[in-house]
């Protein structure tokens, strides 16, 4: 099939957006984002409870502090400077602070805020701040109930509990190694699983994961820190081993006692999804079997454990992966809304608590990326979604009662909506390609208001080369975004060697319609030393519908590299490229799609920087590994075919592997691995290790980094 070629944007940052002539420093490039480069906000930006007011930090009259403005009049007032909140925390004995604190409204005038350890009301009638709770210094995973002001935590193994300040409660008293209460690592934070506390609605039961991973293997990592170096052990369940069993527990405050769930064999399935009923009468978990293919939502009683009721089942013959807990509609135990991919897109479906089926509320046309929440009266529900071919981030909102559909925002670009709880007013922050910050207040029906802040181009000082985002088709039909950054003072009739930047794995969306931020930065840096920049999105990428996401199942590397070679072709089809000068650069899956890449397609690339690069997926972890892969026992043929041990021999041009000596994520042995069969094999490697650093490098590290990865295509591409 011949490749076709469609150019979605064409914006000239260096004569609109960028007209100035400094350069970006490598500091600059990595850090900008929290140094002298950040973009404007609005900080702590929120409504006022279920007021037509909403607040955000920032000065006003040269004070500063929580910024009050009405929506309907949109009139401003400084609510309480920081100053002033300093006052009230001398006159409670408490430290004074250093910023104004992140803060959750209670009522309209009540606020809640944290502190170190310890955590205040501020009451704005009085005013006064009041200490209500406070934890230990080695206080972890701490959950603060949304309405009390009881906290949640744990401290090594154990999870406790604080009513109020110096009243602790101890819930747990294990010991053993390898078990863990209350801890939000629980299946390796697949799953949508952030946290491992969850408190009931009233504060009377407090919901907790144990995990037991006393059978999985213990990897040692070494700690150079001290004279000998030590071992550190982490629990590292390599796919086709044996895995973590996990249980959820029920602490009842009034009682002392723990319940744990009756969620049967195998134990090693997972346990996803945990959510109270607003009654409190019922726990939900999904249970997903550990080949992932197989889902059960089922009803518990909290007070005895029982299943009493599976509410539905999903299977699907690749993977079902529940992100999401239940979304009960404004504290209604009768109704909820799930997310499912069932149809093919990540859809909303309302449900009866008895599991009948409502209705299916979105279309299963796009992506729902976010749930906004519900109005006031509960009649409509409002969301994100991924609207023109991933590219967009559209707000809607749609009735529970009729699945009529509303679009709120229309501008292409990402949209991150809050609404008033009435639902009569929206803030929307906005950013497209030439737009780095842009928040206006809306109205019900996506009119523009006002606007509150149209941040300044950070980088409107210096000289910055093209950016083009386009739309490229794959060998089967498929459309594929892709971006092309070019260097200032771009000449078409001269040639450019090319960087390509690719990540290519699961949730690995790289190009949305947004301005670049961050230590991405550093595209515009290597620009400017000369170089162009490419990136595409391959079939196995998120946010596109399960088809797009689901080809890669059990054959990793392959589909990903046939989508980054249309990308190469059309590369090569430009005048303006040195095919011979093609460089490739991935962390983590990136990292092993750049070897992929340098050693599937040899001869193609002349340079590849590896970072964190995964080897063979028989030495990546459980969870991620074996719902792309299945285990290596049922899918021997995949795992052989992904490995890159398989393809050392093809290995030309230079190759630097990059890898943090404690990586948690992607183990230090895949890298090694790949060195020894380098050996074998007399083919060269770079290597470099950043001693004690995790999967990734952070702070001045990281502009290190970079440093040595900006250093390495300088000197061989």
């Amino acid at each position: 099939m011949s490749k076709r070629f469609f150019i979605l944007f064409s914006l000239l940052f260096a004569s609109t957006l960028f007209a100035g002539e400094k350069t970006l420093t490598i500091k600059e490039a990595i850090l900008g984002n929290y140094q002298n480069l950040k973009i404007e906000n609005l900080e702590q930006l929120q409504w006022i409870s279920d007021t037509e007011n909403f607040c955000y930090v920032d000065s006003l009259n040269q004070q500063y502090g929580l910024i009050k403005v009405s929506a309907r009049t949109q009139q401003r007032l400084m609510l309480l400077t920081l100053d002033s909140l300093n006052a009230l925390m001398n006159r409670a004995n408490q430290t004074p602070l250093k910023k104004f604190p992140r803060i959750a409204w209670q009522n309209a005038q009540r606020f809640r805020f944290r502190s170190g350890q310890k955590f205040f009301v501020c009451d704005l009638t009085k005013p006064a701040v009041q200490l209500i709770n406070e934890v230990p210094e080695q206080a972890q995973n701490v959950e603060l109930h949304p309405k009390l002001n009881y906290v949640a935590y744990t401290i090594g193994q154990n999870l406790y509990v604080s009513l109020k300040a110096g009243q602790n409660i101890q819930i747990t008293f294990d010991t053993e190694d390898g078990i863990l209460n209350g801890d939000s690592y629980v299946h390796r934070q697949e799953f949508g699983i952030r946290k491992g506390i969850f408190w009931s609605p009233s504060g009377k039961h407090l919901a907790f994961y144990r995990v037991d991973q006393r059978m999985v293997t213990q990897y040692p990592l070494v700690d150079i820190d001290s004279r000998p170096a030590k071992l550190r052990y982490i629990r590292y369940p390599f796919t086709g081993m044996t895995s973590e069993q996990v249980s959820v527990g029920v602490y009842h405050l009034q009682t002392g006692s723990i319940t744990y769930l009756q969620t049967g064999e195998p134990q090693d399935h997972y346990k996803c999804s945990v959510t109270w009923s607003p009654d409190e009468q019922f726990i939900y978990v999904a249970q997903l079997n550990r080949d992932q293919n197989h889902l059960r939502l089922v009803k518990y009683d909290p007070q005895n454990g029982l299943a009493q009721q599976t509410l539905f089942e999903e299977s699907d013959e690749q993977w079902v992966e529940p992100e999401h807990g239940l979304l009960f509609v404004n504290d209604d135990p009768k109704r909820f809304i799930w997310f499912s991919k069932r149809n093919g897109y990540n859809d909303l479906y309302l449900y009866r608590s008895d599991g009948k089926l409502l209705r299916k509320l979105t279309p299963s046309q796009w992506d729902v990326t976010r749930f906004l929440g519900f109005d006031a009266a509960g009649k409509n529900a409002f969301f994100l979604a991924s609207a023109n071919n991933g590219l967009d981030r559209q707000a809607f909102k749609v009735s529970l009662k009729s699945g009529r559909l509303t679009q709120l925002t229309h501008s292409s670009g990402v949209h991150v909506v809050q609404f008033q709880k009435q639902g009569k007013f929206l803030l929307d922050r906005f950013t497209n390609l030439s737009t780095p910050n842009r928040i206006a207040l809306l109205d019900a029906s996506g009119r523009e208001v006002q606007v509150l802040l149209n941040a300044a181009n950070p980088l409107q000082e210096y000289k910055i080369g093209d950016l083009k985002l386009l739309q490229l088709q794959s060998e089967a039909g498929d459309i594929l975004n892709a971006r092309i950054i070019f260097p200032p003072d771009f000449d078409p009739a001269k040639k450019y060697p090319v960087i390509v930047y690719v990540y290519g794995g699961p949730h690995g969306q790289m190009l949305t319609n947004s301005f670049l931020r961050g230590w991405r930065w550093w595209f515009y840096y290597m620009a400017q030393k000369g170089f162009i920049v490419f990136t595409l999105d391959n079939r196995g990428t998120n946010n596109r519908g399960l088809e797009f996401e689901q080809v890669i199942h059990r054959r990793l590397g392959t589909i990903e590299v046939q989508d980054q070679m249309v990308g190469i072709s059309y590369l090569k089809s430009q005048p303006f490229v040195d095919s011979t000068r093609i460089g490739v650069h991935g962390w983590s899956y990136g990292g092993f799609m750049t070897i992929s890449l340098m050693t599937r397609q040899p001869g193609v690339f002349k340079v590849g920087v590896a970072g964190g690069p995964v080897i063979d997926w028989r030495y990546y972890e459980v969870m991620y590994g074996e719902r792309y892969m299945d285990t290596p026992q049922s899918n021997p043929e995949g795992y052989e075919t992904s490995s890159l041990l398989n393809y050392v021999q093809n290995l030309g041009g230079r190759l630097l592997i990059i890898h943090g000596t404690v990586d948690p994520v992607v183990v230090l042995q895949n890298s090694w691995l790949y060195l020894r069969k380098a050996i074998d094999l007399q083919k060269q490697v770079d290597y470099f290790v950043y001693p004690g650093d995790e999967h990734n490098m952070l702070g001045q590290d990281r502009v290190h980094l970079y440093q040595k990865i900006s250093d390495y295509f300088l000197e061989h591409l």
